[in-house]
């Protein structure tokens, strides 16, 4: 049985990915090209689609009228789902956090830090959006029911 996303869940891949990453933007960051800011559309598109699956799943298991039934299978497929994506928001949140660490020291020296800065600061606001949106849609797909365990 699974077990739900606790907190050292996903602290330890945060911090893990932004000890690697910091690690690695002061050895190259100044070999690579200027982020984009477009790179967090991607994120907050599948951020917005899992809070309408993870509304979709809690109607139907809390046999809400208007929901539309779904199989079992399609809850625990949403479930996992929702698992994986808080654990990956929070790898990429470790990601942005590194890049912010490293570039608030030299924002103001350079305008290509300045940028970069700005774009670590909304991919880690939208890597947010996206780590609660995975833990609504793992937590839609529990039975207000059945016993917490």
């Amino acid at each position: 049985m699974m077990r739900r996303t606790g907190l050292a869940d996903l602290l330890i891949p945060f911090v893990l990915a932004a000890g690697l990453i910091y690690a690695l933007l002061r050895i190259g960051y100044e070999s690579l090209p200027p982020f984009q800011w477009f790179i967090v559309l991607p994120i907050a598109a599948l951020a917005i689609a899992e809070l309408v699956i993870a509304r979709r799943v809690r109607a139907a298991v809390r046999h809400q009228p208007q929901a539309k039934p779904m199989t079992a299978l399609a809850v625990a497929r949403a479930v996992a789902l929702g698992k994986a994506t808080a654990l990956v928001a929070a790898v990429v949140a470790g990601a942005a956090a590194a890049l912010v660490l490293r570039l608030l020291p030299s924002s103001g020296e350079a305008n290509t830090a300045g940028h970069d800065l700005l774009v670590g600061y909304l991919l880690m606001l939208v890597t947010a959006g996206l780590l609660v949106a995975g833990l609504l849609l793992e937590r839609a797909g529990i039975d207000p029911q059945h016993d917490r365990r």
